[in-house]
């Protein structure tokens, strides 16, 4: 998942740059990395 892309399931998402965990919601726009400014996140764990 990239910065700006819509989220498609909602979770816990890791920085794939520095390792930042960040919380998505599904229906949402992903935001920036919050400590480095990365822009691709992976799932780490889904929630509902």
């Amino acid at each position: 998942m990239n910065t700006g892309s819509i989220v498609q399931q909602s979770g816990i998402y890791k920085c794939t740059s520095c390792g930042n965990e960040i919380t998505c919601v599904k229906g949402e726009r992903a935001p920036p990395c919050a400590k480095c400014s990365g822009t691709t996140f992976k799932l780490v764990r889904a929630t509902k």
